[in-house]
């Protein structure tokens, strides 16, 4: 409902007109009368009506003193005037102000209605203007936000790639910041988290820095904020990181970047390398830039861990000693800021053969833990993996696997005929059980838990690694032959580096080191 304000003089012409009137059939309120232009004055000051129906004669104050001193501060403000005809001129003077209807005394309650429905219509037309004003500068605005977030999160996506991204990141930070220095600060997300929450944390970023240049996009698990560099920012982030991130349900580690500007695109910082400084801290920390570790690419001579110690231990039971053994290495791993995708490699190299030395019956998803592993960004998730793995190796050394009878024939023929390339399911049943193939195949899958030919595939890759160990000067061709794979060591390497994460190759170069 739109306000109403009614004003003059003459008390009949006031109450006739306010009682003549529907106001609610045109969508308005009359809130008041008045009967001078300073008493109306007063009235507008405090109660800001959306429309005036005033006389222009009245003592005091009259119609174009009153719009003319209410024009200032209550510009919205929609005015019919009451004009007598002698005061037409008057009238003609309101225009200056904006005033755009006025009627002549005596009028009726059509004419009135008439101008009150005008006015509603005028103020409802300039709402909808401003609205869509609104929504245009809000899309606007989204639209360039959107832009820059693009630009930012294609910078670092494809930067090695093209120079178009390069180029574009340039044309955005000169108009963002111009000659002023700024820097990156990117939250690395630890574990699984909702799209919603990554929102809300984006959001709350963008709000704690709203007179701020910031550009803000999401790159997998990765918040990167792109903000003007100023003397008390790691100060700022860190406030804000203790009042809002640190209290909410987030596992965040922080990096960030030293200072650059327009001239120095080139030497931005790859997504990558802001996340290998996670690696060696310990998780939900803030690394600023001074902090920043610069990497080795190759392991050290005097960096090496002894795998049969870790055998040692775990055959003896002793997990724990396994276990301090395996951290001893990784203190050395930090202290020579070994590359992490160095000492990943390294891990993985270190899982696949403790594998292949003590879980050759092992239901283990090799394949599965190597893509884990690979996924791993910091150092303390290899030793939660390790120390996880050898706890089930040393139970399963304990409680060995009771299986039937049938199901242990069927794992003898499978170790003494590893290297006939004949062995399948339905070779074993007709030549070693001579019993039905679809029930042993049922029967060792429930016990095992692997379908026969997966586990035959395992067992001849377990095989191969042994070999490679023993036989060090082995051809890789030579391997396809002896484990069933034929005059096919391509295939035989393809599946191995599936299981393995490596070729044979690559173990067969690694054992030269």
């Amino acid at each position: 409902m739109y306000k109403v304000l009614l004003v003059d003089d003459e008390r009949m012409i006031l109450d006739g007109i306010s009682l003549i009137v529907d106001w609610n059939q045109h969508d308005t309120t009359l809130i008041g009368k008045a009967m001078n232009g300073l008493e109306a004055y007063d009235f507008i000051t405090k109660q800001q009506p959306d429309i005036v129906i005033t006389d222009i004669t009245m003592p005091g104050l009259d119609g174009i003193e009153l719009v003319k001193k209410a024009k200032q501060d209550y510009p919205s403000i929609k005015w019919i005037f009451l004009s007598g005809f002698s005061e037409f001129e008057y009238a003609r003077q309101a225009m200056r102000y904006g005033v755009k209807h006025y009627l002549l005394k005596p009028c009726n309650e059509m004419n009135i209605s008439e101008a009150l429905a005008d006015v509603v219509q005028e103020i409802r037309e300039e709402e909808e203007a401003v609205e869509y004003m609104k929504a245009m500068e809000e899309e606007v605005s989204k639209n360039t936000v959107n832009e820059c977030e693009e630009v930012l999160k294609h910078f670092f996506i494809y930067e090695q790639i093209t120079e178009k991204s390069q180029s574009k990141m340039k044309q955005m930070v000169e108009g963002l910041y111009s000659s002023e220095s700024f820097f990156f600060w990117m939250l690395f997300i630890e574990g699984k988290i909702a799209y919603d929450q990554i929102n809300q944390l984006i959001e709350m970023i963008n709000r704690s820095f709203l007179n701020e240049q910031v550009v803000t996009t999401l790159i997998e698990n990765k918040v990167v904020v792109m903000m003007r560099h100023s003397s008390d920012y790691q100060k700022t982030i860190k406030d804000i990181l203790q009042a809002k991130i640190d209290q909410s349900t987030l596992s965040v580690t922080s990096v960030l970047s030293k200072d650059f500007t327009m001239d120095q695109i080139e030497k931005i910082p790859t997504i990558d390398e802001m996340v290998q400084q996670v690696f060696y801290q310990p998780k939900h920390s803030f690394i600023p830039y001074q902090n920043w570790i610069y990497f080795h690419e190759k392991l050290q001579p005097d960096i090496e861990i002894d795998l049969d110690t870790i055998v040692y231990y775990l055959k003896k039971q002793q997990r724990n000693d396994a276990v301090s053994y395996l951290i001893d290495f990784v203190k050395k791993l930090k202290k020579h800021k070994v590359a992490p995708k160095i000492t990943r490699g390294y891990f993985i190299q270190i899982y696949l053969l403790l594998m292949s030395k003590l879980a050759h019956h092992s239901t283990e998803d090799r394949v599965q833990a190597i893509g884990q592993m690979e996924d791993y960004q910091h150092i303390t998730d290899f030793v939660t993996f390790f120390e996880e793995l050898f706890e089930r190796m040393i139970i399963q050394n304990q409680t060995p696997q009771k299986y039937s009878k049938v199901v242990q024939q069927m794992l003898t023929c499978i170790e003494k005929e590893i290297e006939n390339p004949a062995l399948s399911l339905q070779w074993l049943a007709n030549h070693c059980l001579y019993m039905n193939a679809d029930y042993l195949g049922k029967t060792f899958k429930k016990e095992i838990g692997q379908r026969f030919s997966s586990y035959v595939t395992n067992a001849r890759i377990n095989k191969a690694v042994e070999i490679i160990e023993a036989e060090q000067d082995i051809k890789v061709f030579e391997l396809a032959e002896r484990l069933g794979f034929g005059n096919n060591p391509q295939y035989f390497s393809q599946i191995f580096k599936r299981m393995k994460g490596f070729t044979p190759s690559e173990i067969i170069k690694s054992n030269e080191w």
